[in-house]
C-alpha cells in the first residue's frame, strides 16, 4: 500500500479495498470475485511521493485517456483488462452505488490480474533518467547508444528500456533481455508496437510521445494490458512544433505532462529524498504546493486530453461514456477591429449563435482608435474565456489583447488570432505574419499557420467551442529608457 498524508486519503466507496496505489484505489466486486472497480483519484505523486495537494479533475481525465487509448489504439495487438467505463459500470455495482455520476467519471470495471513486477517503458526519445544514463556510460538498460546525443533527441530507433516495480523506493533500469527471458519476448514485442501505434497517432494531432510506459499482468495464462495507458502520469508529451524549435537548439522541449510539477518538487528539494524513509515522508508531506501549480496542472492535463481526443473532456464524458452530465457554457469574446470586418465574421457568428453551450459576445474595439476602451475591457474578462481576435491589414489587435491579457495577470486566457481579407495580397499577407510572427508564438493558430479570412473565422470558432488552450506567459524583459545613442 502506498504511504499518502491524511489531507489526501479518501474513500470513494463502501467496497472492500483491495489495494491502495499512489493514485488509484482499488475494490473487489463482491459479486463479481475476477473483477475490480479501479477508482482514480486526484492525488498526485513525483519521485515515489505522493504529494499533500490534490489536482482537479486529474481523476477523470486519466479515467477517459485510459478508455479512449484503448478504443482508439489497442484494437487487437493485445488483450487488456478493461471491462465497462463511464455508466456502463453500474451493471457491476450494488444497487447504492448505481447512477453516481462522481463515480462513473472516475472509475473502471476491470479484470484481475496477476500483475508483472516490472514496467514496460518504451522511448522514442531520449530525454529523463533515459538521458541520465546515457550521460554515464551511453548505456539505456542495455541498449549503447550513438555518441554526441542531447537531451530531447529523436533517437535512431525505438528501445525498450524496463525498469523494476518497486512497492517501495525508486525504480530501477533494468536490462531490457533479461525481462524477455524472465517473462516473455512478447512484452518487448507488444510495447514497442503500442507505442508506434500511439506515437502516429499522437503525431498527428501535433502532438509527440517521448516515451511512456505499459503495465502487464497475466488472465490464466493470458498477457495482458493492464493498470493506466499513455496518461500524462504515465507518458511524456511535448507540443510538435515546440519539439522542432528546442530540437533545433539541441536541448529539449516543455512537457505537457506531470513533468511541471517535478519541477515544483525539484525546486522544493524533493529530488534525490528516498520514499522509504519515513523523516523524508514526513518532510515531503509537510510541502504546502501553491493552488497555482495545481490549477495549471489541470490545464495541462485537459489541455493534452483535448488535443489528443478531439474534444474537451465533458464532451467525452457525455458522448462517449455516456455519463448523463451538464455540458459546461463557453465563454466565447469576439473582438474585431471595425464594423467593415463583420461581413466575413457572419458565418462564424451564425455559428455561435446556434450552440446552446455557448454564452457569445460581440465587440468592435480598434486598437488603433480605442486604445484605453481596449485596455479596460480586456481588464474586465473572466479568466475562464476564449478571445477570437479578428482584424485585417497588419491586424496588431490579436497581439495586443495578448499582451494586456499578460499585463493583468490572467494569459491563461487563449487568443485565437485571425488575420482577415483585405484589398490586396500585400495586405493580406501583413495580416498573416502579424499574427504568425509574434514573439513565442503567443496567439493560438490554426495548425501553423493564422486563421484567415471568413472560412477561417468560422474554424476559429469552432475550434474555441471544442479545445482546450494551454496559454505559456510571455517572458517579461524591463525596458531600456534614454539610453546613449552611441555606446
Amino acid at each position: 500500500m502506498a504511504h499518502l498524508p491524511e489531507s489526501v486519503k479518501h474513500e470513494f466507496v463502501n467496497l472492500p479495498l483491495y489495494r491502495r496505489g499512489k493514485v488509484r484505489d482499488t475494490y473487489l466486486l463482491t459479486d463479481h470475485p475476477d473483477l475490480l472497480l479501479s477508482v482514480a483519484s486526484d492525488r498526485i505523486s513525483i519521485f515515489d511521493f505522493v504529494l499533500s495537494a490534490l489536482i482537479p479533475q486529474k481523476g477523470e481525465i486519466l479515467t477517459a485517456m485510459n478508455e479512449f487509448w484503448r478504443a482508439q489504439i489497442v484494437g487487437d495487438i493485445v488483450p487488456h483488462d478493461l471491462v465497462a467505463y463511464g455508466s456502463g459500470i453500474d451493471t457491476y455495482l450494488p444497487a447504492n452505488l448505481r447512477n453516481n455520476r462522481e463515480l462513473q467519471k472516475r472509475a473502471s470495471v476491470v479484470r484481475k490480474l496477476a500483475m508483472l513486477p516490472i514496467e514496460a517503458v518504451v522511448r522514442g526519445y531520449l530525454t529523463g533518467s533515459g538521458w541520465e544514463s546515457y550521460q554515464r556510460d551511453r548505456m539505456v538498460c542495455g541498449h549503447r547508444l550513438p555518441e554526441l546525443l542531447f537531451d530531447g533527441v529523436q533517437l535512431p530507433y525505438v528501445i525498450f528500456t524496463p525498469t523494476t516495480k518497486e512497492e517501495e523506493g525508486h525504480d530501477e533500469h533494468i536490462d531490457a533481455d533479461y525481462v524477455g527471458r524472465k517473462y516473455s519476448p512478447a512484452v518487448e514485442r507488444i510495447s514497442l508496437q503500442l507505442y508506434q501505434s500511439a506515437l502516429g497517432f499522437a503525431r498527428g494531432r501535433g502532438i509527440v510521445l517521448a516515451d511512456t510506459k505499459f503495465e502487464f499482468g497475466t488472465n490464466g495464462s493470458v498477457l495482458t494490458l493492464g493498470d493506466e495507458l499513455l496518461t500524462p502520469d504515465s507518458s511524456r508529451f511535448w507540443n510538435l512544433d515546440e519539439w522542432r524549435n528546442a530540437a533545433a537548439a539541441y536541448t529539449s522541449p516543455s512537457s505537457l505532462d506531470k513533468q511541471f510539477v517535478r519541477e515544483e518538487g525539484r525546486r522544493l528539494g524533493i529530488k534525490g529524498l528516498d520514499p522509504r524513509r519515513s523523516e523524508d515522508r514526513a518532510r515531503v508531506h509537510g510541502f504546502e504546493i501553491a493552488p497555482s501549480i495545481c490549477a495549471q496542472t489541470t490545464r495541462i492535463y485537459r489541455h493534452i486530453f483535448s488535443r489528443l481526443a478531439g474534444m474537451k473532456l465533458e464532451m467525452y464524458q457525455r458522448y462517449v461514456m455516456a455519463i448523463d452530465i451538464e455540458i459546461p457554457m463557453t465563454r466565447i469574446e469576439i473582438v474585431l477591429g471595425s464594423k467593415s470586418d463583420l461581413d466575413q465574421t457572419e458565418a462564424g457568428r451564425q455559428f455561435l449563435s446556434k450552440q446552446s453551450k455557448v454564452d457569445a459576445h460581440l465587440n468592435v474595439i480598434s486598437c488603433h482608435r480605442n486604445p484605453e476602451t481596449l485596455r479596460n475591457f480586456v481588464a474586465s474578462l473572466p479568466d475562464d474565456c476564449v478571445v477570437i481576435a479578428a482584424a485585417g491589414k497588419a491586424a496588431a489587435l490579436p497581439g495586443i489583447i495578448r499582451s494586456w491579457l499578460e499585463h493583468f495577470g490572467i494569459g491563461n486566457i487563449p487568443v485565437l488570432g485571425v488575420g482577415l481579407e483585405g484589398n490586396s495580397d500585400a495586405s493580406d499577407y501583413a495580416a498573416r505574419l502579424s499574427i504568425e510572427e509574434l514573439p513565442g508564438r503567443s496567439v493560438i493558430l490554426d495548425g501553423d499557420q493564422a486563421y484567415f479570412g471568413g472560412k477561417g473565422f468560422l474554424k476559429a470558432c469552432k475550434d474555441g467551442v471544442k479545445n482546450e488552450y494551454l496559454c505559456v506567459s510571455g517572458q517579461v524583459r524591463e525596458a531600456d529608457i534614454d539610453i546613449p545613442l552611441l555606446s
